[in-house]
């Protein structure tokens, strides 16, 4: 077969599945799903990719959309910590000034506290789902770090602080937020309402420090 013959089957080839990919862009196989991402999946999911997906459809599947509820959000004070070697000025002064106030000699590690997929299960139903897009899409996954014990636990059984973060598995390394849309925070409160209970989600309570091992831990080591 001479050049001209290779260039020409290359060509074609090459037609059919331009052809075929820009429809399957527009056939949706769920409301989170087109053929075309479907390929892109069976195309470059590795194992651990598969055993995440496989584990959100199960939130999903326990945990459908609910109705439209009203939030009434209060006016509280901002408890999540920051990377104080990224500030400068007045808000450098203002978080040091915070963490000399919080007294965070005064915080006990947590004996009991999720681990990475607890913490994603959380988050999912604490986002209503939103971050399942991001894991499924964008190939993260939530990392926890270090948590402490949150004394304001109410009726709960228990309740820790930790910081958390987005880990590209495609990338190996954390990464601020999300590509678009920025809908999570740095840090959360984790509860149980009985022992042994599936960990929830909510928003943190109480001051701690900024787990700057957490993100040692997952960066990767060409940055």
């Amino acid at each position: 077969m001479n050049t001209k013959k290779i260039l020409k089957t290359i060509g074609i080839t090459l037609g059919i599945i331009i052809i075929f990919l820009i429809p399957s862009n527009f056939i949706w196989l769920n409301d989170k799903e087109n053929l075309l991402y479907k390929i892109q999946q069976y195309a470059t999911y590795k194992e651990d990719d598969w055993k995440n997906y496989e584990t959100n459809q199960k939130i999903l599947a326990e945990n459908p959309s609910g109705t439209n509820q009203t939030v009434v959000v209060e006016s509280v004070p901002d408890f999540h910590p920051y990377n104080i070697d990224l500030l400068t000025g007045n808000t450098k002064k203002e978080e040091l000034k915070k963490i000399e106030n919080a007294h965070f000699e005064n915080l006990v590690s947590a004996k009991k506290s999720p681990d990475d997929e607890d913490a994603q299960i959380a988050l999912i139903k604490l986002t209503q789902r939103r971050l399942t897009d991001v894991i499924i899409n964008q190939k993260l996954s939530i990392k926890i770090g270090k948590c402490y014990e949150n004394p304001n636990k109410g009726e709960n059984y228990s309740c820790v602080s930790c910081m958390t973060l987005l880990y590209n598995r495609e990338k190996n390394d954390w990464q601020e937020a999300p590509d678009g849309e920025n809908f999570l925070d740095n840090s959360y409160d984790f509860y149980q309402t009985s022992e042994g209970g599936e960990w929830e989600a909510k928003e943190l309570s109480m001051y701690i420090p900024y787990d700057d091992a957490l993100f040692k831990k997952y960066e990767n080591k060409s940055r």
